[in-house]
Order: structure tokens, then C-alpha cells, then sequence
């Protein structure tokens, strides 16, 4: 609703102190027209990402009071002095801008992805800062080749699962790991899947990919990096980008005695300037071409965002979260 003639106010979800989910509270937040070089964005769609759950614990320093998220979809609501690239009503988003969770907020352009016009605000927001990831993984920092041995660590995640299945359309040889349980997250693309939980998960890989792994896209970390390292083979490649059970310990002598290479990037450093444009792009066509499969969105209402939070720790929803304004 709009408190003046050039301010507007919008639902906010901040946290005053790191802590639980309970911590994240529902608050209105007047928006001021935006400065130079920045527009006002009006979120219809917010990506939910375990990076989230980071800030709002405390493991990520955030000045406080601090607003939740890093990504969504929507358009521009006003535009301010300076910006000659975007108008509004212009379909956009941004993959990590700290402080989603809001209904309208003012950001930098710069950080702006343009939209197109098939791409639903849903979509988008489900899948820019998770394609992006995967995009570093197989397209930046080891361009996958078709007929390469690839696994992915993690593969029933929310990133691990887009990546697996965009190796798999490159046309590399992809087996990918997560619970029992979620594994049919895969289904319909050409990964085989395998129990991360079993206890001889390395000798299991090994007797499907018997030459060893050329690549391995690692989300997991510490409780499954030592499979991922009797998996590879000599001279292949460890793509580190998640640790979603903590920071592995890495034996560098047995690495380099076996020319592993071990590589890893931030994709909010990584992914900027020309590269947002065309990174993003080659996400979107990924997408429309159905490399993604069908995506299984669970929406919440912004209000719902402690819900949200809880769900995606305690990984009891398959598929992509969204906070709904």
C-alpha cells in the first residue's frame, strides 16, 4: 500500500537475532523511491535456497536487524536517476541480493537479470541462483564433455538435482547420489541413482564407473567427499560447491599423488558483469528445452517463511521452495 506520494510499504520477513526459524518475524517496511543507479522491485516469486537458513543461524555474519533471502523474481516498480537500461514494468530478477524476503525493496541495477517473456516468475525464481550453481559446476569451472563419467554428490538437493540432470543432457555418463527416499527426483532423465547412506557407498560407485569418475560435482562435503575421492579416477577432476554436511577434510598429498584436481568458486563472485547475462540466458534455455524435467515447486505464503525454513533444514520437502508475497 502506498504511504505518500513517492513511498510505498511492504511485508517484509527479518530476523533481530540469528537463531532458529522461529526467529523470523513478519514487519512492514517503508520503501523510499530508489536512489541513483537503483530501481524499486516488486517481488512476485522468492527463491528459498539452504544458503537462507545460513544467514538466519548465524554461521553468515549479517548486520541486524537483517531481511532473509537472496533471490527473486518480479518487476520494477520505479526507477531511479541513472538507470537507463531498465523501465518500469520491466520483468525481472536477481540471484543474490541479501534481503528478499520483501515484497518491495530498492536494489543496484547492475544485479538485475532480465526475464524473458516465457519464463514464468515462479520458474525463475526456483532456479536462478540453483541453475547458476550448476552452471559454475559443469559449464565454468569444468565444462562438461559429452561421454564423460560425472558424479554428482547430492543429487536429490535442489542444486545437486538441475545439475545432475544438465550433465546428463550434455551428454556425459551421470550417476548421482542422495537419501532412498528422494531419489525418484531424478526420474525420467538418464541419471542412475544410488543410496548416499550406504555404508559402502565408494565401492558401490566404483563397480559402476569401474575407470573412475573424470568429474565429481560435490554438494555434500564431509559425509561423502572421502567416497567421491576413491571414486575418482587418476587425473580427474573434484568441482567443490556445497558442504551441506559440513567442510570435508582433505588429504592434499593423497591428491596430488593421484593428479586429482580440486576446484571450487562462490557463484554470487563468480557469476557477474557480461557473465550474469549470458550464464542466466543459458539457464533459461535449459529450462524451456525441459533439461530441468518438470519442476515440483512448494509455494508459502511470505507470511508462512518460519514453515519454510523449518521444511527445507529438515529437508522434508522434495523439489524447490518459494515464498509467495
Amino acid at each position: 500500500m502506498s504511504s505518500g506520494p513517492f513511498q510505498k510499504t511492504g511485508a517484509v520477513v527479518r530476523f533481530h537475532h540469528p537463531g532458529p526459524p522461529s526467529v523470523l518475524v513478519l514487519e512492514d517496511e517503508d520503501v523510499p523511491l530508489p536512489g541513483p543507479g537503483e530501481v524499486r522491485f516488486r517481488a512476485r516469486a522468492i527463491g528459498v535456497n539452504f544458503v537462507d537458513t545460513a544467514f538466519r543461524d548465524g554461521s553468515f555474519n549479517s548486520p541486524l536487524p537483517a531481511t532473509g533471502g537472496v533471490e527473486a523474481a518480479g518487476v520494477i516498480d520505479a526507477v531511479g536517476p541513472g538507470v537507463t537500461d531498465h523501465a518500469v514494468g520491466d520483468r525481472v530478477g536477481y540471484f543474490f541480493a541479501p534481503g528478499s524476503y520483501a515484497e518491495l525493496r530498492n536494489v543496484p541495477a547492475e544485479v538485475l537479470i532480465r526475464l524473458p517473456d516465457d519464463i514464468a516468475f515462479d520458474d525463475a525464481a526456483a532456479i536462478m541462483t540453483k541453475g547458476l550453481t550448476a552452471w559454475v559446476a559443469i559449464r565454468h569451472l569444468h565444462p562438461v564433455e559429452p561421454g564423460e563419467a560425472v558424479l554428482v554428490q547430492g543429487a536429490t538437493g535442489g542444486v545437486g538435482s538441475l545439475t545432475a540432470r544438465w550433465a546428463d543432457a550434455l551428454g556425459a555418463h551421470v550417476v548421482g547420489t542422495g537419501s532412498a527416499a528422494k531419489l525418484g527426483v531424478l526420474t525420467g532423465s538418464g541419471v542412475r541413482g544410488v543410496d548416499s547412506h550406504d555404508p559402502n557407498l565408494a565401492d558401490q560407485l566404483r563397480r559402476l564407473v569401474p575407470g573412475g569418475f573424470d568429474v565429481v560435482c560435490e554438494f555434500v562435503g564431509w559425509a561423502t567427499f572421502p567416497a567421491s575421492v576413491a571414486a575418482m579416477r587418476d587425473g580427474g577432476e573434484i568441482v567443490m560447491i556445497g558442504a551441506a554436511s559440513g567442510r570435508p577434510e582433505v588429504d592434499r598429498d593423497t591428491l596430488a599423488s593421484r593428479r586429482i584436481r580440486l576446484s571450487s568458486g562462490s557463484t554470487a563472485q563468480l557469476v557477474r558483469g557480461s557473465l550474469l547475462a549470458s550464464a542466466s540466458a543459458e539457464v533459461f534455455d535449459a529450462h524451456r528445452r525441459g533439461v530441468f524435467g518438470t519442476l515440483r515447486l512448494s509455494r508459502y505464503p511470505l507470511a508462512d517463511a518460519v514453515r519454510a525454513h523449518e521444511d527445507i533444514a529438515s529437508r522434508n520437502r522434495d523439489g524447490l521452495l518459494l515464498l509467495i508475497p
